[in-house]
Parts: structure tokens; C-alpha cells; sequence
């Protein structure tokens, strides 16, 4: 089978024997009787020796029929002298099956009237559908399709005929999201022709097969199968560069490898012939799990988990098992011992890796992708595009800038004050402090014995038209201790978190504004060492913040902060400010402090220099003209001031974002260019001795098992199947009745939206029938 599955051959993998139809009046054991005493029996009376009642086999038909001292659970033609008729049937609360203690109710009607006819017709075993090698059926020569014949066959059952053809452009719209993920192009719908032959379609097929997107639409699905991510998945969530086999991925359905080389080459392509980089590469299929890097974690417990969760992909993704089951217990409803689970398992235990991850987590492989050029090429093309934008949009800037100056200049004739203190609304906190507002926006607060609390300070609508900066002002006091700045044993303060949310009035949502930038004029070291920065307030973890211990504590210390984008204020909303001080340092709270907000952008809000209207209101002091103050600013100042307005120019704002974007993605492009540490498997010299996991808890070691396949799927002597790449090829052997099934199925689903079997990572007794 190629990656390239053809749906006409689809259905035959899902029929177990050629031409066999059941008679609607013959019950048949798949399909009628399995499902019943499944849902019902099987816990109790099935696979499962741990939790079977009355060594009582309900899956087998020589338990179900044996003589038991004068009576059988089940006596083929005779369903009065069965026990099972008797008991499911039973008004006797201690002898009904199933029992009420088991949370299943009764059996109904029909499902009694059907175990009953069964047993009346001979009770007639059969093995369960999926675990029976499949074999094509017969389809007549004279049908023009293989799927209509079957389509047909059901439809004439139920008196039902095929829907009507859809419109031509609707047919090409269907085709093109099945194959390529994406819609036509509308030149290719115009030209399509309006009554299209069957050769036109055949020819449409083949050029979406062509395209490249055919392979990213396939590989979407199987890299969700994979469980492929870019991060680790847990805590910290570490990047790491498995992207080289995605492009692997797609590259084969481009390709239209063979599927069994697919499966093979991801399975054990280290262990193949002369292997080739691009087959090592392959086998990251099963490094694409999860992994743990917590500090306190055991790595061998972490190794253990990334075992199993190998052999429980390759359950859903190939044999469409529950293989996770079995690793406590014996399968309760599928032929399936814990033992053959640890089993599986065993080729996956040898894998050259400790547990580690990040950087530790071995086996790597340094591969360097052949498509990282075209994307440094295309990167480098693209910032030369968004420069030249750029440079225009500097030109068109530069003519406007001049008039705008202008304005500044008549605005800053009676001075500039570039930030305006803060005046409540309302001022709280959360464990208990108590704020006062004293003048000029100066708040002060109380001694108490909280060794935490938030600062909430509330504004409303300023003078400003927006805000786009907060200033904090910690100022010393000789009412706090030594004269610091806290009333703490220390006398010093920890601010661990700065938070801006707005509200509107009537509404009990809040929306967080976000802060990009923050500076102070000094960071000291808390008695932690990780209170150190004042950019360490942006973040969540009260672990970190900003203190100025260490520093000069008889002068005000003063941190600000810039805003992501200016917040406009509307005439219901308040902001609040929240100044949370949640150190490990006890009372580290601070005792005076002044807030203030300015309506100014860039360096004015990123730094703690004089503005630049600042210096230009220094310098029209003299009340010139606004002609006379123009020549005599200075280079420096000039270019200040020209910056202060691009950062107000929508137009050159968005072309220095876009070309900001594509130097980043240069630059990512560049890193990619070289050999990439790619996860990949690789055996120990020495191999691992692999244990069934009594409880599946990873270091509760019971009997030691070796190498082997399911004997129930398809079995084969251990020492035929003694490697991963014979594992390998046993996953897509011919014989193996489950991976043709259950891959086709995946590919059904995708094109159809659901599959034959609508539980496509169950084919086993719990799931559906097709």
C-alpha cells in the first residue's frame, strides 16, 4: 500500500470472508451476540483472571457450553435448559445477571429474545471480526465502482436511491479540502470545465496529488497520531527542533513512500542496512512523546513512562487497541495478558536514554535539513522587501515630521510636564494594610503585622487622552525603620508584581492591560538573591521583584513602566493599579509612594531620561518664535524628537513591525541552517532486562518477560520477532489482520469525516462494528 491510498480499494479491508452475508433472520455472533455479553458479561466473565467470577469464560465457547456437574451456562438448540436464559432472565435480585451491584440494568427485551434465538440456532461462535485476516470481496465486473456497488447494495436494502450529483464547483471545492487542506484557486474553477468528462476529474485528481499541500494535509493527521509538539509538554516546556522529521513526514507523502517503509523506517530505521540519516530521522516518530524535566522527578520513572507510551501509540495509531489497559491487568475484554503488554514493551526498553530531558535527553541526532537554505533565501528576500517599505515610509515621515514640530514647539511654550500624579478614586488592599492620600498624590501606609499584602490603587479617566506609562516613586521616611522605606525589620521593600486591570462599571469582567517594559534607577539584592530586577515584576512568580536593598536608602528610588499599547480610557471605566508585595521577605511593604501616568511613547517610557518635550520645553523657555526655537534645536534633540513622532506614525509604525517580523524570522531561518539535535532512537550496547509492572508502577518489578509479539493479533515464535525492525515488519505484515484496517479506517475518517468504525482507536471487543 502506498501513501497515496487509493479509496477504491478501501472497504475490502474491513469484509473478513469473501461473499459472506448474514441472513437478516440468522443471528450472527459478531454482530448480534458479542456486543451484548461485552458491554454486560465480560468484566466479570471474560479475558481477565485477576477479576473473573465462577472460572466462568464467557469469551469461549468451551467454557460457556462445558458441563458443570449436570448443567452448562450455555446448551446449543436448548435455551430453556440454558443457565445464561435463566439468569438473565431471573426476578431474583441474588441470582440476575448481570448482578445490581454491577451498575449495569438489566437486559432488555430484544437483546433476551436475540441471546435466545442464538442458542435456539446452535450458538454459533465466531472469532471477533477485526482479529481475522481480511480478504478482498468479490465485486461484479460490470460495476462501474467499487465503493458504489457496496453503497448500492445497502441502499436497494433500504429502498433508498444515491443523492444527486452536486454542482461542479462544489465537487472541485470538496476534492481540493480532502487532498490539499485548502480551497481551489478560482482560476482553477473557471477553467474547469462545465461539463467535465470522467478524464477531467482523473487529470484534476492527479494535480492536487501533485501539490505540495497534499503532503502537509496528510501529515497534519499522522502528526497528531505522533503526539508531535515543538516543546517538552511539562513545567519549563523546552523547545525542541523535531520539525526536521515533519518535514520528513510530509516529504514521504509527497513522495508516495510505501507504507510499510513508512512504518518501518519510523520504527527502527536506525537498525536498517547502511541506514541513511533521513531513515535515522525517521524513527523520532517515537521520541515525540512527552518530557519531564521536574527537579524531584525520578529519571527512571520518566524513561519507564516514555517506554510505555511507545507501545501505547503504536496500539491506537496501528493496531486500533487499548492497549493501556493491560499495563495493571490483564485486558478485560480483549485477548490481551499484562504480560504480553510488558512484552511489547520490551522492545522499546533498550533505547539509549535515560529519563533526562532538555538537553539531556539522548539519543540526538544532528541532522541538517536540505529546505533550511530556501528559507534563509526567502527570509533574506523578504526583509529586503519590508526594508524598502520601511525607507519609504521613513521619506513620507520626514515630510511630515516638520509640522508636527511646530505644534510641539507651541505646546511646550509654557512648559511641559511629562507626568501627571495620580489621584484616587479609591485606595485598598487585600490582607489588611491601611492607605492614606496625603498631598500632591503622595500615599502613605500604615504600620501593621501582615507579612504580605496588594496594594490596589483605583483612577479614573485622567486629563490624559491615553496612558501609555506608570511611574512609581518610593520615597524614605524617617517614621519607618532606620528612615528606609518599609516599616519591616529591615526597613526595606520587595515589589514582586505590577498589574494594570480595567472595569466597567456595571460589568464584573476585568481586562488586563499588558506591560512590556519596565526600568529603575537602581536594583539592589533582597536578602533572597532572586529579588533582584525590576523587569521581574512583569512576570507572575512572587518569587522574584524588584528591591533597591543594598542601594542608597536615603533618596527616592523610582521605577517605570511602559504599556504594550496607550490605554484609552472610556467615561465608565477605572483602571486599577495593583502593586502586589507578596515577597517571603516578612512586612517588606512599602510606607510611602506616589503614582503617575504619562500620555508619552518609546524611550520616554523606557528609560529614566528627560523626555524628549521635556528638553524641548527647556529650551522654549524663552518664549521664541517657533521658527527661531526649529534652527536652534540640536542634532541630538532634533533626533529625539523625530523619534517621539514615528512613534505616533500608524503607517511607520506598522512597516517597523513588519520588518522587525522578518529580520526575527531571518534569524530563526539562519539558527535552522545548521545541524539540528533531533530526538531519534538508538539501542544500548547492553540491553535492558524487561519486568512486568505489577499495578504498571515503574519500579515494582514482577516476573522478567522477553521480546514478543501479541499472540492474539498475529502470533509469531520470539525468536522471529527479536528486534524493533522485526517488530516492525510484523506491524505491516500482510497477515497482521489490525494495521490495514485501522490505518485505512484513520484515512476514511479524515476524507469523510467519520470512519467505517466509528471508534478508530478501538478495534478491539468495546469498540464498534463497521
Amino acid at each position: 500500500m502506498t501513501m497515496r491510498f487509493c479509496l477504491l480499494t478501501m472497504v475490502w479491508v474491513f469484509t473478513a470472508t469473501a461473499d459472506k452475508f448474514v441472513a437478516a433472520d440468522e443471528v450472527d455472533f459478531n454482530r448480534d451476540i458479542r456486543p451484548i455479553i461485552s458491554d454486560n458479561c465480560f468484566a466479570c466473565h471474560g479475558f481477565d483472571k485477576g477479576t473473573r467470577k465462577g472460572d466462568l469464560r464467557l469469551d469461549q465457547r468451551e467454557s460457556a457450553t462445558e458441563d458443570r456437574g449436570g448443567y452448562a451456562v450455555i446448551v446449543p438448540g436448548l435455551p430453556e435448559d440454558s443457565v445464561l436464559i435463566k439468569r438473565v432472565t431471573s426476578t431474583d435480585s441474588d441470582l440476575i445477571m448481570p448482578p445490581s451491584d454491577s451498575h449495569k440494568k438489566p437486559l432488555d427485551q430484544k437483546s433476551v429474545e436475540t441471546l435466545t434465538e442464538w442458542i435456539r440456532q446452535g450458538a454459533p461462535w465466531g472469532r471477533h471480526w477485526s482479529y481475522i485476516r481480511p480478504q478482498r470481496s468479490s465485486v461484479p465486473k460490470d460495476a462501474s465502482h467499487a465503493i458504489d456497488h457496496f453503497v448500492r447494495q445497502q441502499l436497494v436494502e433500504h429502498s433508498r436511491d444515491l443523492a444527486s450529483q452536486a454542482a461542479t464547483h462544489t465537487l472541485i471545492r470538496r476534492l481540493s479540502f480532502d487532498l490539499t487542506g485548502l480551497p481551489p484557486d478560482v482560476e482553477l474553477v473557471e477553467n474547469f470545465p462545465q461539463t467535465p468528462a470522467e478524464k477531467d476529474w482523473d487529470d484534476l485528481v492527479t494535480q492536487l496529488l501533485k501539490s505540495r499541500h497534499f503532503g502537509e494535509r496528510m501529515a497534519m493527521w499522522w502528526l497528531d497520531g505522533a503526539r508531535y509538539s515543538d516543546t517538552d509538554g511539562f513545567q519549563s516546556d523546552s523547545t525542541r527542533t523535531n520539525w526536521p522529521w515533519r518535514d520528513w513526514v510530509v516529504d514521504s507523502f509527497n513522495a508516495n513512500k510505501p507504507f510499510d517503509e513508512f512504518t518501518i523506517e519510523q520504527f527502527a530505521g536506525d537498525l536498517l542496512p547502511d541506514a541513511t540519516p533521513e531513515q535515522i530521522l525517521a524513527t523520532c516518530f517515537h521520541r515525540n512523546h512527552m518530557n519531564n524535566g521536574e527537579g524531584g522527578r525520578d529519571r527512571e520513572e520518566s524513561r519507564v513512562d516514555y517506554v510505555l507510551d511507545r507501545v501505547n501509540t503504536t496500539g491506537t495509531l496501528f493496531l486500533g487497541l487499548t492497549l493501556g489497559c493491560t499495563q495493571c491487568h490483564d485486558h478485560k475484554f480483549d485477548p490481551i495478558s499484562q504480560r504480553d503488554y510488558y512484552s511489547l514493551t520490551a522492545y522499546f526498553n533498550s533505547i539509549d536514554e535515560t529519563g533526562a530531558a532538555s538537553s539531556g535527553a539522548k539519543p540526538y541526532l544532528k541532522f541538517k535539513s536540505p529546505y533550511a537554505q530556501r528559507a534563509v533565501d526567502q527570509a533574506t528576500q523578504l526583509v529586503k522587501q519590508t526594508e524598502s517599505h520601511l525607507a519609504a515610509m521613513q521619506q513620507q515621515a520626514d515630510v511630515e515630521f516638520l509640522p508636527w514640530l511646530f505644534k510641539q514647539i507651541v505646546r511646550t511654550e509654557r512648559g511641559f510636564r511629562p507626568w501627571t500624579p495620580v489621584i484616587p478614586k479609591r485606595m485598598s488592599t487585600t490582607e489588611g494594610y491601611e492607605l492614606r492620600l496625603e498631598s500632591d498624590g503622595m500615599i502613605a501606609s500604615s504600620p501593621a503585622e501582615f507579612p504580605q499584602d496588594d496594594f490596589v490603587i483605583t483612577m479614573d479617566k485622567t486629563e490624559l487622552d491615553r496612558i501609555s506609562g506608570l511611574r512609581l516613586d518610593v520615597f524614605p521616611h524617617s517614621s519607618h525603620r532606620d528612615g528606609k522605606y518599609s516599616f519591616s525589620e529591615t526597613g526595606e521593600f520587595i515589589l514582586t508584581n505590577v498589574k494594570l486591570l480595567v472595569r466597567k462599571r456595571g460589568s464584573s469582567q476585568i481586562r488586563e492591560v499588558a506591560l512590556v517594559s519596565a526600568v529603575a534607577d537602581v536594583e539592589g539584592v533582597g536578602v533572597d538573591s532572586s529579588y533582584k530586577t525590576v523587569r521581574e515584576t512583569l512576570d507572575d512568580d512572587p518569587r522574584k521583584g524588584w528591591t533597591t536593598r543594598t542601594k542608597p536608602s536615603d533618596v527616592p528610588h523610582t521605577a517605570v513602566f511602559a504599556l504594550e499599547d496607550p490605554l484609552v480610557l472610556s467615561d465608565d471605566e477605572s483602571l486599577d493599579i495593583v502593586l502586589m508585595q507578596r515577597s517571603l521577605a516578612p512586612r517588606e511593604l512599602m510606607g510611602r509612594f506616589r503614582l503617575s501616568v504619562t500620555d508619552q511613547l518609546g524611550a520616554a517610557v523606557r528609560s529614566l531620561k528627560p523626555m524628549p518635550l521635556e528638553l524641548l520645553a527647556k529650551l522654549n523657555s524663552g518664549n521664541l518664535k517657533s521658527d527661531i526655537v526649529e534652527s536652534s534645536i540640536s542634532g541630538s534633540l532634533r533626533k529625539q524628537l523625530f523619534s517621539q513622532f514615528l512613534e505616533d506614525h500608524v503607517a511607520w509604525k506598522e512597516a517597523k513591525r513588519r520588518n522587525d517580523l522578518a529580520k526575527s524570522q531571518l534569524n530563526s531561518a539562519k539558527k535552522s541552517a545548521g545541524a539540528q539535535s533531533v530526538m531519534v532512537l538508538g539501542e544500548r550496547k547492553e540491553p535492558r532486562n524487561t519486568y512486568v509492572l505489577e499495578r504498571g508502577v515503574w519500579n515494582k518489578h514482577g516476573d522478567e518477560v522477553s521480546r514478543a509479539v501479541l499472540p492474539a493479533v498475529l502470533e509469531r515464535p520470539a525468536e522471529d520477532v527479536t528486534t524493533r525492525l522485526e517488530l516492525g515488519r510484523w506491524i505491516v505484515s500482510k497477515e497482521n489482520p489490525l494495521t490495514a484496517r485501522v490505518i485505512t479506517n484513520q484515512v476514511w475518517q479524515l476524507f469523510f469525516g467519520a470512519g467505517l468504525v466509528r471508534t478508530p482507536a478501538d478495534f478491539g471487543l468495546q469498540g464498534e462494528s463497521p
